[in-house]
């Protein structure tokens, strides 16, 4: 699975998880990922701050992104056990952001026009 999703190079007995760098920056909304969807995340927030984590976190449905916080800050632990300075920096960036992501997330959706017909706007009587 992890191969299909770009995430693994796996090729005569040689397997390692590609670079975050490496990754498409593209997100897919329905994304069931999680490490694909952390390391995205991660990656905008290293280039592009709060505004572009909160654009892609805007556009995702359900849990997906709480999940991909949650392993953010496992990922962090790991890496600052390891004396990893810069994969914890990267992990603890996202992980610190988190709930101004959210905020700007939750705005950016407000923004998001609604259309309505007449029914629904109340204009017509049904």
């Amino acid at each position: 699975m992890m191969v299909a999703h770009g995430v693994l190079y796996a090729k005569a007995g040689i397997v390692h998880l590609i670079d975050r760098t490496e990754l498409t920056e593209k997100v897919d909304s329905s994304e069931q990922c999680i490490w694909m969807l952390t390391q995205q995340l991660t990656q905008a927030m290293a280039k592009g701050g709060t505004e572009a984590c909160a654009k892609i976190l805007a556009d995702i449905f359900g849990s997906n992104g709480e999940r991909a916080k949650d392993l953010a800050y496992r990922l962090y632990t790991i890496a600052e056990r390891k004396n990893w300075a810069n994969e914890a920096y990267a992990y603890n960036a996202l992980v610190v952001a988190w709930p101004d992501i959210q905020a700007r997330a939750a705005a950016l959706k407000e923004l998001v026009p609604e259309q309505l017909d007449l029914f629904s706007a109340g204009l017509l009587d049904q």
